[in-house]
Protein backbone atom coordinates (compact mmCIF):
# COMPACT_ATOMS: atom_id res chain seq x y z
CA UNK A 1 0.00 0.00 0.00
CA UNK A 2 1.42 3.38 -0.97
CA UNK A 3 2.00 5.92 1.77
CA UNK A 4 1.62 8.76 -0.69
CA UNK A 5 -1.81 10.45 -0.88
CA UNK A 6 -2.98 12.30 -3.99
CA UNK A 7 -0.53 15.18 -3.83
CA UNK A 8 -2.86 17.66 -5.49
CA UNK A 9 -5.66 16.99 -3.02
CA UNK A 10 -6.71 20.03 -1.02
CA UNK A 11 -8.34 19.80 2.40
CA UNK A 12 -12.05 19.28 2.13
CA UNK A 13 -14.12 22.35 2.83
CA UNK A 14 -15.14 22.00 6.49
CA UNK A 15 -18.78 21.22 7.11
CA UNK A 16 -20.79 23.63 9.21
CA UNK A 17 -20.69 21.21 12.13
CA UNK A 18 -16.93 20.65 11.77
CA UNK A 19 -16.26 24.40 11.66
CA UNK A 20 -18.64 25.14 14.54
CA UNK A 21 -17.00 22.52 16.76
CA UNK A 22 -13.53 23.81 15.91
CA UNK A 23 -14.35 27.44 16.62
CA UNK A 24 -16.20 26.53 19.82
CA UNK A 25 -13.16 24.64 21.10
CA UNK A 26 -10.90 27.56 20.21
CA UNK A 27 -13.11 30.08 22.02
CA UNK A 28 -13.36 27.85 25.11
CA UNK A 29 -9.57 27.50 25.13
CA UNK A 30 -9.11 31.28 24.88
CA UNK A 31 -11.37 31.77 27.91
CA UNK A 32 -9.47 29.10 29.83
CA UNK A 33 -6.06 30.49 28.86
CA UNK A 34 -6.99 34.01 29.97
CA UNK A 35 -8.10 32.70 33.35
CA UNK A 36 -5.04 30.47 33.71
CA UNK A 37 -2.34 32.99 32.77
CA UNK A 38 -3.83 36.37 33.64
CA UNK A 39 -1.97 37.76 36.63
CA UNK A 40 1.14 35.60 36.00
CA UNK A 41 4.52 37.30 36.19
CA UNK A 42 6.13 37.23 32.73
CA UNK A 43 9.92 37.10 33.14
CA UNK A 44 10.70 37.67 29.46
CA UNK A 45 8.08 40.34 28.84
CA UNK A 46 9.32 42.19 31.94
CA UNK A 47 12.40 43.10 29.90
CA UNK A 48 10.23 45.20 27.59
CA UNK A 49 8.43 46.99 30.44
CA UNK A 50 11.69 47.81 32.24
CA UNK A 51 13.32 49.01 29.01
CA UNK A 52 10.29 51.13 28.19
CA UNK A 53 10.25 52.57 31.70
CA UNK A 54 13.90 53.59 31.54
CA UNK A 55 13.34 55.26 28.18
CA UNK A 56 10.28 57.09 29.49
CA UNK A 57 12.14 58.24 32.61
CA UNK A 58 15.14 59.57 30.69
CA UNK A 59 17.57 56.81 31.67
CA UNK A 60 18.43 55.28 28.27
CA UNK A 61 21.81 54.07 29.57
CA UNK A 62 19.95 51.47 31.67
CA UNK A 63 17.92 49.95 28.83
CA UNK A 64 20.63 47.47 27.83
CA UNK A 65 21.95 46.71 31.32
CA UNK A 66 22.67 43.01 31.84
CA UNK A 67 24.30 40.58 34.29
CA UNK A 68 27.97 39.77 33.52
CA UNK A 69 27.01 36.49 31.76
CA UNK A 70 23.79 37.97 30.35
CA UNK A 71 21.65 34.95 31.37
CA UNK A 72 21.67 35.63 35.08
CA UNK A 73 18.29 37.03 36.06
CA UNK A 74 17.58 40.70 36.77
CA UNK A 75 20.42 43.05 35.72
CA UNK A 76 22.12 44.57 38.80
CA UNK A 77 21.42 48.07 37.48
CA UNK A 78 17.68 47.30 37.51
CA UNK A 79 17.55 46.00 41.08
CA UNK A 80 16.70 49.41 42.56
CA UNK A 81 13.56 49.73 40.44
CA UNK A 82 12.82 46.03 40.96
CA UNK A 83 12.83 46.57 44.74
CA UNK A 84 10.87 49.84 44.49
CA UNK A 85 8.12 47.99 42.65
CA UNK A 86 7.90 45.51 45.54
CA UNK A 87 8.75 42.53 43.37
CA UNK A 88 9.80 39.21 44.88
CA UNK A 89 13.06 37.40 44.00
CA UNK A 90 11.05 34.87 42.00
CA UNK A 91 9.77 37.70 39.78
CA UNK A 92 12.90 38.51 37.77
CA UNK A 93 13.12 40.87 34.82
CA UNK A 94 15.42 39.36 32.23
CA UNK A 95 17.73 41.70 30.28
CA UNK A 96 16.38 43.44 27.20
CA UNK A 97 17.78 42.17 23.88
CA UNK A 98 15.33 43.57 21.34
CA UNK A 99 15.90 46.60 19.06
CA UNK A 100 15.50 50.05 20.69
CA UNK A 101 12.36 50.88 18.68
CA UNK A 102 10.16 48.57 20.74
CA UNK A 103 11.34 50.06 24.03
CA UNK A 104 10.42 53.47 22.64
CA UNK A 105 6.95 52.31 21.61
CA UNK A 106 6.39 50.64 25.00
CA UNK A 107 7.53 53.73 26.94
CA UNK A 108 4.15 55.56 26.95
CA UNK A 109 2.41 52.44 28.25
CA UNK A 110 4.84 52.12 31.16
CA UNK A 111 3.79 55.59 32.32
CA UNK A 112 0.20 54.47 32.85
CA UNK A 113 0.46 50.71 33.43
CA UNK A 114 2.25 48.86 36.21
CA UNK A 115 4.17 45.77 35.03
CA UNK A 116 1.38 43.29 35.78
CA UNK A 117 -1.27 45.41 34.07
CA UNK A 118 1.05 45.69 31.06
CA UNK A 119 1.52 41.91 31.02
CA UNK A 120 -2.24 41.32 31.12
CA UNK A 121 -2.81 43.76 28.26
CA UNK A 122 -0.14 42.02 26.17
CA UNK A 123 -1.59 38.62 27.12
CA UNK A 124 -4.91 39.70 25.60
CA UNK A 125 -3.16 40.66 22.37
CA UNK A 126 -1.05 37.52 22.42
CA UNK A 127 -4.06 35.24 22.87
CA UNK A 128 -5.69 36.88 19.85
CA UNK A 129 -2.45 36.32 17.92
CA UNK A 130 -2.31 32.68 19.00
CA UNK A 131 -5.86 32.19 17.74
CA UNK A 132 -4.84 33.85 14.48
CA UNK A 133 -1.72 31.67 14.29
CA UNK A 134 -3.80 28.51 14.70
CA UNK A 135 -6.18 29.55 11.92
CA UNK A 136 -3.32 30.54 9.62
CA UNK A 137 -1.54 27.25 10.33
CA UNK A 138 -4.77 25.41 9.53
CA UNK A 139 -4.92 27.09 6.12
CA UNK A 140 -1.26 26.26 5.48
CA UNK A 141 -0.75 22.84 7.04
CA UNK A 142 -4.02 20.89 7.29
CA UNK A 143 -3.84 17.75 5.15
CA UNK A 144 -6.93 16.45 3.38
CA UNK A 145 -7.58 13.65 5.87
CA UNK A 146 -7.65 15.91 8.94
CA UNK A 147 -10.93 17.67 9.78
CA UNK A 148 -10.92 21.36 10.68
CA UNK A 149 -11.85 20.54 14.28
CA UNK A 150 -9.15 17.87 14.33
CA UNK A 151 -6.52 20.45 13.44
CA UNK A 152 -7.82 22.81 16.16
CA UNK A 153 -7.62 19.95 18.67
CA UNK A 154 -3.99 19.31 17.66
CA UNK A 155 -3.10 22.99 18.10
CA UNK A 156 -4.80 23.20 21.50
CA UNK A 157 -3.07 19.99 22.58
CA UNK A 158 0.24 21.63 21.67
CA UNK A 159 -0.60 24.70 23.75
CA UNK A 160 -1.99 22.95 26.83
CA UNK A 161 -0.11 19.66 27.15
CA UNK A 162 3.41 20.36 25.87
CA UNK A 163 6.35 22.00 27.61
CA UNK A 164 6.84 24.44 24.68
CA UNK A 165 3.20 25.51 24.95
CA UNK A 166 3.45 26.10 28.69
CA UNK A 167 6.73 28.01 28.31
CA UNK A 168 5.23 30.18 25.58
CA UNK A 169 2.18 31.17 27.62
CA UNK A 170 3.69 31.37 31.10
CA UNK A 171 6.45 33.68 29.82
CA UNK A 172 3.97 35.68 27.69
CA UNK A 173 6.80 35.39 25.19
CA UNK A 174 7.25 37.87 22.31
CA UNK A 175 7.82 34.77 20.18
CA UNK A 176 4.01 34.67 19.98
CA UNK A 177 4.04 37.93 18.02
CA UNK A 178 6.95 36.83 15.83
CA UNK A 179 5.31 33.48 15.02
CA UNK A 180 2.03 35.17 14.12
CA UNK A 181 3.70 37.59 11.70
CA UNK A 182 5.82 34.78 10.23
CA UNK A 183 2.76 32.61 9.58
CA UNK A 184 0.91 35.59 8.14
CA UNK A 185 3.83 36.29 5.79
CA UNK A 186 3.87 32.65 4.64
CA UNK A 187 0.12 32.72 4.02
CA UNK A 188 0.42 35.96 2.01
CA UNK A 189 3.27 34.80 -0.26
CA UNK A 190 1.01 33.53 -3.02
CA UNK A 191 -1.80 36.02 -2.38
CA UNK A 192 -0.04 39.37 -1.83
CA UNK A 193 3.74 39.01 -2.21
CA UNK A 194 4.56 42.63 -1.38
CA UNK A 195 2.53 42.43 1.84
CA UNK A 196 4.27 39.14 2.68
CA UNK A 197 7.66 40.81 2.39
CA UNK A 198 6.62 43.75 4.55
CA UNK A 199 5.13 41.49 7.24
CA UNK A 200 8.24 39.30 7.35
CA UNK A 201 10.38 42.42 7.71
CA UNK A 202 8.25 43.40 10.71
CA UNK A 203 8.77 39.96 12.29
CA UNK A 204 12.54 40.21 11.69
CA UNK A 205 12.57 43.67 13.27
CA UNK A 206 11.50 42.06 16.56
CA UNK A 207 13.76 38.99 16.39
CA UNK A 208 16.30 38.50 13.64
CA UNK A 209 15.68 34.80 12.92
CA UNK A 210 12.53 35.20 10.74
CA UNK A 211 14.74 36.65 8.02
CA UNK A 212 15.62 33.04 7.09
CA UNK A 213 12.03 32.54 5.92
CA UNK A 214 12.84 34.88 3.04
CA UNK A 215 14.06 31.68 1.37
CA UNK A 216 10.37 30.93 0.81
CA UNK A 217 10.11 33.99 -1.44
CA UNK A 218 12.81 32.49 -3.64
CA UNK A 219 11.14 29.08 -3.66
CA UNK A 220 7.76 30.61 -4.54
CA UNK A 221 9.41 32.81 -7.21
CA UNK A 222 8.05 36.03 -5.75
CA UNK A 223 10.73 38.70 -6.28
CA UNK A 224 8.27 41.43 -5.27
CA UNK A 225 8.20 39.93 -1.79
CA UNK A 226 11.98 40.19 -1.52
CA UNK A 227 11.98 43.83 -2.69
CA UNK A 228 9.17 44.70 -0.26
CA UNK A 229 11.00 43.00 2.61
CA UNK A 230 14.20 44.95 1.94
CA UNK A 231 12.34 48.26 1.63
CA UNK A 232 10.18 47.67 4.71
CA UNK A 233 13.16 46.46 6.73
CA UNK A 234 15.17 49.50 5.73
CA UNK A 235 12.28 51.80 6.60
CA UNK A 236 11.92 50.20 10.03
CA UNK A 237 15.67 50.48 10.68
CA UNK A 238 15.75 54.14 9.66
CA UNK A 239 12.67 54.88 11.78
CA UNK A 240 14.26 53.18 14.77
CA UNK A 241 17.49 55.18 14.43
CA UNK A 242 15.60 58.43 13.85
CA UNK A 243 13.39 57.97 16.90
CA UNK A 244 15.83 56.34 19.32
CA UNK A 245 19.25 57.57 18.18
CA UNK A 246 22.38 55.69 17.11
CA UNK A 247 23.95 55.33 20.61
CA UNK A 248 21.10 53.03 21.70
CA UNK A 249 21.55 50.95 18.57
CA UNK A 250 25.25 50.65 19.34
CA UNK A 251 24.26 49.46 22.82
CA UNK A 252 21.85 46.97 21.21
CA UNK A 253 24.66 45.52 19.09
CA UNK A 254 26.87 45.30 22.18
CA UNK A 255 24.07 43.42 23.96
CA UNK A 256 23.85 40.94 21.09
CA UNK A 257 27.61 40.47 21.27
CA UNK A 258 27.47 39.88 25.04
CA UNK A 259 24.85 37.17 24.62
CA UNK A 260 26.29 35.61 21.45
CA UNK A 261 28.81 33.25 23.08
CA UNK A 262 26.62 32.29 26.06
CA UNK A 263 24.07 29.53 26.46
CA UNK A 264 21.92 28.02 29.17
CA UNK A 265 22.28 24.38 30.19
CA UNK A 266 18.83 23.50 31.41
CA UNK A 267 15.60 21.74 30.50
CA UNK A 268 14.29 24.96 28.94
CA UNK A 269 17.10 24.92 26.35
CA UNK A 270 17.71 21.40 25.00
CA UNK A 271 20.47 22.67 22.74
CA UNK A 272 22.34 20.55 20.21
CA UNK A 273 25.39 22.79 20.71
CA UNK A 274 25.46 21.98 24.43
CA UNK A 275 25.15 18.28 23.62
CA UNK A 276 28.25 18.66 21.41
CA UNK A 277 30.05 20.25 24.35
CA UNK A 278 28.87 17.45 26.64
CA UNK A 279 30.23 14.79 24.27
CA UNK A 280 33.57 16.61 24.07
CA UNK A 281 33.72 16.70 27.87
CA UNK A 282 33.18 12.93 28.02
CA UNK A 283 36.36 12.51 25.97
CA UNK A 284 38.29 14.97 28.11
CA UNK A 285 38.52 17.55 25.32
CA UNK A 286 36.88 20.28 27.41
CA UNK A 287 36.11 20.84 31.07
CA UNK A 288 33.27 18.66 32.40
CA UNK A 289 29.90 20.37 32.53
CA UNK A 290 28.72 20.98 36.08
CA UNK A 291 25.15 21.40 37.20
CA UNK A 292 24.33 24.85 38.54
CA UNK A 293 21.78 25.99 41.09
CA UNK A 294 18.18 25.36 40.13
CA UNK A 295 19.23 22.93 37.39
CA UNK A 296 20.31 25.84 35.18
CA UNK A 297 23.91 26.70 34.28
CA UNK A 298 25.12 29.60 32.14
CA UNK A 299 27.90 28.41 29.82
CA UNK A 300 30.42 30.26 27.69
CA UNK A 301 30.30 28.39 24.42
CA UNK A 302 33.47 27.75 22.37
CA UNK A 303 33.31 28.86 18.75
CA UNK A 304 33.71 25.35 17.37
CA UNK A 305 30.22 24.36 18.55
CA UNK A 306 28.70 27.11 16.41
CA UNK A 307 30.87 26.21 13.44
CA UNK A 308 29.96 22.53 13.70
CA UNK A 309 26.26 23.37 14.00
CA UNK A 310 26.55 25.62 10.94
CA UNK A 311 28.26 22.84 8.95
CA UNK A 312 25.54 20.37 9.91
CA UNK A 313 22.86 22.88 8.92
CA UNK A 314 24.60 23.55 5.61
CA UNK A 315 24.89 19.83 4.88
CA UNK A 316 21.12 19.54 5.30
CA UNK A 317 20.28 22.80 3.54
CA UNK A 318 21.97 21.88 0.23
CA UNK A 319 19.78 18.85 -0.67
CA UNK A 320 16.69 20.64 0.65
CA UNK A 321 17.42 23.68 -1.53
CA UNK A 322 17.95 21.45 -4.58
CA UNK A 323 14.60 19.76 -3.94
CA UNK A 324 12.74 22.99 -3.13
CA UNK A 325 13.89 24.93 -6.21
CA UNK A 326 11.86 22.58 -8.43
CA UNK A 327 8.80 22.45 -6.20
CA UNK A 328 6.72 25.61 -5.94
CA UNK A 329 3.29 24.42 -4.82
CA UNK A 330 1.59 25.68 -1.67
CA UNK A 331 2.21 22.31 -0.02
CA UNK A 332 5.92 22.37 -0.84
CA UNK A 333 6.14 25.92 0.48
CA UNK A 334 4.62 24.91 3.82
CA UNK A 335 6.95 21.92 4.12
CA UNK A 336 10.01 24.12 3.57
CA UNK A 337 8.64 26.54 6.18
CA UNK A 338 8.28 23.61 8.58
CA UNK A 339 11.84 22.50 7.84
CA UNK A 340 13.21 26.00 8.42
CA UNK A 341 11.43 26.30 11.75
CA UNK A 342 12.78 22.93 12.92
CA UNK A 343 16.29 23.78 11.72
CA UNK A 344 16.24 27.08 13.63
CA UNK A 345 15.48 25.16 16.81
CA UNK A 346 18.06 22.45 16.22
CA UNK A 347 21.01 24.42 14.86
CA UNK A 348 20.49 27.94 16.18
CA UNK A 349 22.58 29.42 18.99
CA UNK A 350 19.73 28.82 21.45
CA UNK A 351 17.02 26.16 21.48
CA UNK A 352 14.43 27.66 23.82
CA UNK A 353 11.37 25.46 24.13
CA UNK A 354 9.04 28.30 23.12
CA UNK A 355 10.72 28.36 19.68
CA UNK A 356 8.80 25.14 18.97
CA UNK A 357 5.43 26.87 18.66
CA UNK A 358 5.85 27.33 14.91
CA UNK A 359 7.09 23.82 14.00
CA UNK A 360 4.48 22.16 16.22
CA UNK A 361 1.64 24.11 14.59
CA UNK A 362 2.95 23.27 11.10
CA UNK A 363 3.75 19.62 11.84
CA UNK A 364 0.47 18.22 10.39
CA UNK A 365 1.79 19.35 6.98
CA UNK A 366 3.76 16.08 6.97
CA UNK A 367 0.47 14.60 5.79
CA UNK A 368 1.00 16.28 2.41
CA UNK A 369 3.59 13.64 1.58
CA UNK A 370 3.49 10.84 4.15
CA UNK A 371 -0.15 9.85 4.24
CA UNK A 372 -2.61 9.48 7.10
CA UNK A 373 -1.22 6.64 9.27
CA UNK A 374 2.46 7.70 9.31
CA UNK A 375 1.54 11.34 9.91
CA UNK A 376 -0.78 10.58 12.83
CA UNK A 377 1.84 8.26 14.33
CA UNK A 378 4.48 11.01 14.08
CA UNK A 379 2.13 13.58 15.60
CA UNK A 380 1.45 11.26 18.52
CA UNK A 381 5.18 10.61 19.02
CA UNK A 382 6.03 14.32 18.92
CA UNK A 383 3.20 15.14 21.32
CA UNK A 384 4.65 12.61 23.78
CA UNK A 385 8.24 13.81 23.27
CA UNK A 386 7.32 17.46 23.86
CA UNK A 387 4.87 16.80 26.69
CA UNK A 388 5.15 18.62 29.99
CA UNK A 389 4.90 15.23 31.68
CA UNK A 390 8.14 13.96 30.13
CA UNK A 391 10.02 17.10 31.14
CA UNK A 392 8.73 16.88 34.72
CA UNK A 393 9.66 13.21 35.03
CA UNK A 394 13.17 13.63 33.64
CA UNK A 395 13.93 16.87 35.47
CA UNK A 396 14.78 15.35 38.89
CA UNK A 397 16.93 12.53 37.45
CA UNK A 398 20.70 12.74 37.70
CA UNK A 399 21.12 12.37 33.95
CA UNK A 400 17.76 13.95 33.16
CA UNK A 401 19.26 16.93 31.34
CA UNK A 402 21.28 14.79 28.96
CA UNK A 403 18.44 12.33 28.36
CA UNK A 404 15.98 15.13 27.66
CA UNK A 405 18.43 16.99 25.44
CA UNK A 406 19.24 13.93 23.34
CA UNK A 407 15.57 12.92 23.14
CA UNK A 408 14.59 16.34 21.83
CA UNK A 409 17.53 16.56 19.42
CA UNK A 410 16.93 13.09 17.97
CA UNK A 411 13.15 13.46 17.90
CA UNK A 412 13.23 16.77 16.06
CA UNK A 413 15.96 15.48 13.74
CA UNK A 414 13.57 12.66 12.82
CA UNK A 415 10.85 15.24 12.21
CA UNK A 416 13.24 17.16 9.95
CA UNK A 417 14.01 13.99 7.99
CA UNK A 418 10.28 13.27 7.64
CA UNK A 419 9.76 16.82 6.39
CA UNK A 420 12.39 16.31 3.68
CA UNK A 421 10.77 13.01 2.67
CA UNK A 422 7.37 14.71 2.42
CA UNK A 423 8.94 17.52 0.37
CA UNK A 424 10.56 15.29 -2.25
CA UNK A 425 7.20 13.54 -2.70
CA UNK A 426 5.67 16.80 -3.91
CA UNK A 427 5.24 17.20 -7.67
CA UNK A 428 7.73 19.36 -9.51
CA UNK A 429 6.66 22.70 -10.91
CA UNK A 430 3.39 24.41 -10.02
Amino acid sequence: MSLTPPLTAAPARPSQVDRAVGYALLVLWLVWAWGAFQGAWANDLAALWFAGHFHASGQPELIYAAPPLFFGGTPPAWEGLHAALGLAPDQPAYPYIYPPLWAGLAAPLTRVLAPQAFFDLVLTVHLAMIAGSILLAERLARPAFLPFAGFIIWALLVLTQTAPGFALLSLNQPTITVSFFTLLAIWLIRRAPACAGAVLALAAAIKLTPILFAALFVQARRPRAIVAMVLAGGALALTSVALMGWPLHRAFLAQLDLASDKSVWGMVNPSLRILMLDIASQFGLVEPLTQGAGNVTVLIMPRWTGLLAALLALGIAVPVALAARKRHSAHALTLVALGLSVALFLFGPLSWLHYLELPLLLLPALGFGLGRAPTLALLAAMAALNSSELLLRLGPLQQGLAIYGWSMALGWSAALAATFLALIRQPRGE
